[in-house]
């Protein structure tokens, strides 16, 4: 929606008064505009003066804008001005006032048939206008899809190309949403046609009958499989409906029909209007606007559309920015229409930084680098929610020194603590029982999940058995065989996850490991290995399912998969169930399938994710203190840490790499989970990025990874109040010719950025007014160095056995556990 505008933002583009800042994205900025002496709002996207300096960049963008005007048609968002060569190139359409598709049926849920068949009657005839100029739209998609009060409008050009010019976009990246990609998109961005288009159409009118994507979830890999041999989940769409899509839905694009086609397909039944929720959804947009364009000035900081027509501002405890903990911005994704709806009200953003992204690095064809993808993940990111009640989550530390009483209880993880932020609840001071020097262990297989505490360093492994090292030296201690070795942990070519015996991540705490692994839940004496006592449990859902430790009990799913998943707690001693709620029903569709465990805990309630949202427990009687609603309902993680509560929230962008979607964080009340604003990020800066770490004064995320194309490999550090740019670091990802230099995710522990390669530990210390210190890098001695790129067939999905996993960095206090994919596992002293 609309948000003020920054000190630095402009007031005057070509013949447009600036009123409001839309968003931001890799390319640049997007502002609402109105003409000198009146006319209808446009919106205005600017050109970041890197970009602009491209050599070639220039004529591209002209062509761009001529071929864009060209198309004309009831159902388009009209390209209506622009200027290439300006100082900073810009250009204007026209502005939908109403919510994209996406945020519609997060809102709504599902349309009804015939509202469906009046969307993709619309849209068809869109296409076909846009296929009539000799362009390929190549991104249709929900986001991409808006509703105007008279009906749907299709938006975004940016990407689309002339089909009889050179492609704006170069045929080495892949441009579309894996969600919404057609086979010809898999097999290369050079093959995608008209008819492609209308392939993807198909999907989305799939997802807006039935609210889900009708290629699913899961990995990358696992989506693109689905789509290249056109395996969509038609199920729940209407009969008569499905037989219209099931033409678009098929391999051969010569088999599909036209867009002209495909409207009159669609015709028979339509719905003439829109049903009144959707309507008063859509009004929300026109009211905002008006009060805007009302205001005759531009929305300045502190203003928000709700107070512009009164001339004031909100008093003092309404304020988005009031305390040393607020966060001001919600900022909005890189298209204007593709921005989050949140409805009146939302809060100002903060100013912030744009940085250009170091030069992308070309990546290998696609059919290799899909034997490289790991989990991109769900659509949408974890929940981050910070308590600061003084000290350490659910008493983890207690006093400071390595022999001077301090005592490890809860172990560290990939998250970090029990509060799952990614900062480590211990200071250099604290070291394991009996750590004296470095030392050098070896895991006997893969490890894919740890955990390290006092006494041990625990690791299930791709076979879903389980292992412990020594914290001291690293000597093995023990090894336990769940019973289901002969498979290897991993997604099959549908995204169905699977995990031998379903084992779970361990979860170290005190003296003891909890883990779930053969319909079992177990408590294991952390020194020998012993199985303490047992129960009936679940298994895992996917990578990230572990058990919980909160107020002397065990928080744990009861389900080996997440139909039916409910929260159980058992006592931490004897295993005695205390109490259990649901999670998810019966039946849950496979693009809603989610880790169904808990995330994380305060030492007072329990986070865990549900069909209906992330929700709150009271941990002592499982009372639920509260759900996410809205937007924020599709967040599938939590991390605690403060006050409030976070959502890393993914919508699509322009980038041209198709895999493009702009991080914004949603904040809620830790307490409740009732929305209260965003964290101010530059979605030029962190696009395609993860929420790997936080504390008090800093967000640290992750970019790129090795399956998504032309995204920087790197590091990104903001501030956690304003959102600038603190630092960015580079991850040397690659290293040569068919070789890989995975890294880890990084941690925060006492004050310091902690992160490994294969050769290399880094840290980079936060000094105590939230700048950064000087990176340093210490040599991993014993290290393995970087390796061959895997390649294998993925005809029967991704094998994590065969796959170059990222270490894992365990901080436990002043020592560092680094462990790696070949099992080799060094523990050195955190750098000074």
């Amino acid at each position: 929606m609309l948000g003020p505008l920054r000190e630095d933002s402009p007031r005057r583009i070509g013949p447009y008064g600036i009123r409001a800042r839309l968003g931001a994205g890799g390319m640049g900025e997007v502002f609402l505009g109105v003409r000198d002496g009146g006319g209808e709002p446009v919106a205005v996207k600017t050109v970041r003066r890197d970009v602009a300096k491209d050599p070639g960049f220039r004529s591209r963008f002209r062509r761009e804008i001529t071929v864009a005007r060209s198309v004309a048609g009831p159902h388009l968002a009209p390209v209506l001005d622009g200027d290439a060569d300006a100082e900073v190139p810009w250009l204007a359409t026209g502005y939908v006032a109403g919510p994209n598709l996406s945020a519609a049926v997060r809102r709504a849920g599902a349309m009804d048939e015939a509202e469906v068949r009046m969307l993709g009657a619309g849209l068809a005839r869109a296409l076909a206008a846009v296929h009539t100029a000799g362009i390929v739209h190549r991104d249709v998609k929900p986001s991409n899809v808006m509703l105007a009060a008279d009906g749907p409008r299709l938006i975004d050009f940016g990407i689309a190309r002339d089909s009889g010019a050179t492609p704006l976009t170069t045929t080495s990246r892949m441009v579309g949403s894996p969600s919404f990609m057609s086979p010809e998109h898999v097999a290369g961005s050079g093959r995608v046609v008209p008819a492609s288009d209308v392939f993807c159409l198909a999907s989305v009118l799939c997802h807006a009958v039935t609210g889900r994507d009708p290629f699913g979830d899961g990995p990358v890999a696992a989506v693109l499989y689905r789509v290249k041999y056109v395996e969509a989940d038609l199920d729940d769409v209407p009969d008569a409906l499905r037989a219209v899509l099931d033409r678009c839905l098929v391999a051969d694009p010569a088999a599909r029909p036209a867009a002209a086609e495909l409207a009159e397909l669609l015709g028979p039944g339509a719905a003439d209007r829109w049903p009144d929720p959707m309507a008063q959804h859509i009004a929300e947009h026109g009211r905002e606007l008006a009060r805007v364009v009302a205001l005759g000035s531009p929305l300045l900081p502190g203003y928000t559309p709700t107070e512009v027509t009164a001339d004031s501002r909100p008093a003092p405890h309404q304020l988005p920015t009031q305390g040393p903990g607020a966060v001001q911005a919600p900022p909005v994704a890189a298209d204007p229409h593709s921005a989050p709806t949140q409805g009146p009200g939302l809060a100002p953003p903060a100013p912030g930084t744009t940085q250009a992204p170091p030069p992308r690095r070309s990546r290998r064809a696609l059919a290799v680098s899909l034997a490289a993808l790991i989990v991109l993940g769900a659509a949408t990111g974890g929940i981050l929610a910070w308590r600061d009640k003084g000290g350490t989550p659910g008493g983890a530390a207690r006093g400071g020194g390595s022999t001077g009483g301090a005592e490890i209880v809860a172990g560290v993880d990939e998250n970090g603590g029990p509060d799952a932020s990614g900062t480590v609840p211990y200071g250099r001071d604290v070291r394991p029982a009996g750590w004296k020097k470095p030392w050098k262990g070896k895991f006997t297989g893969s490890p894919i999940g740890c955990s390290a505490g006092r006494d041990v360093l625990v690791c299930r492994k791709t076979d879903g058995t389980y292992e412990a090292l020594s914290a001291a030296d690293g000597h093995r201690m023990w090894t336990l065989d769940t019973g289901e070795t002969s498979k290897v942990a991993g997604w099959g070519p549908t995204g169905q996850f699977f995990m031998p015996a379903g084992a779970t991540r361990p979860t170290v705490y005190g003296d003891a490991v909890l883990l779930a692994a053969g319909d079992r839940l177990q408590s294991l004496d952390a020194r020998t290995g012993r199985v303490r006592w047992e129960v009936r449990g679940g298994g895992a859902h996917d990578l990230e399912s572990a058990p919980t430790v909160v107020g002397g009990l065990v928080v744990a799913a009861t389900t080996g998969s997440p139909e039916g998943a409910e929260l159980a707690a058992y006592d931490l001693r004897s295993g005695t169930r205390k109490w259990h709620e649901p999670l998810a029903p019966k039946v849950v569709a496979k693009g809603a399938r989610r880790n169904f465990w808990p995330v994380a805990t305060d030492g007072e309630a329990v986070y865990a994710v549900s069909a209906e949202g992330p929700k709150v427990f009271r941990a002592k009687d499982g009372v639920l203190l509260g759900t996410v609603g809205g937007e924020g309902s599709s967040c599938g993680d939590l991390r605690l840490r403060g006050a409030s509560a976070y959502c890393s929230f993914y919508t699509g962008n322009e980038d041209a790499s198709g895999f493009g979607t702009d991080t914004s964080v949603l904040r809620f009340d830790a307490a409740t989970l009732a929305e209260r604003g965003r964290v101010p990020l530059d979605s030029g800066l962190v696009a395609q990025a993860t929420v790997t770490a936080l504390d008090e004064r800093v967000v640290v995320l992750r970019r790129g990874y090795k399956y998504v194309p032309d995204v920087p490999d790197e590091l990104v550090v903001v501030g956690r109040e304003n959102g600038r740019a603190l630092g960015r670091f580079p991850l040397a990802v690659k290293a040569g010719e068919g070789m890989s230099n995975p890294s880890s995710d990084a941690l925060i522990v006492d004050g310091t950025i902690v992160w490994a390669d294969s050769t290399t530990l880094y840290t980079v210390p936060v000094r105590p007014d939230g700048t950064l210190g000087a990176l340093a890098r210490t040599r991993l001695v014993g290290a393995p160095g970087p390796s061959r790129t895997p390649e294998y067939d993925m005809a029967d999905g991704i094998q994590l056995d065969k796959e170059l996993n990222d270490p894992q960095v365990l901080p436990v206090g002043g020592v560092v556990h680094v462990v790696y994919d070949d099992g080799t596992t060094l523990s050195v002293p955190l750098p000074e």
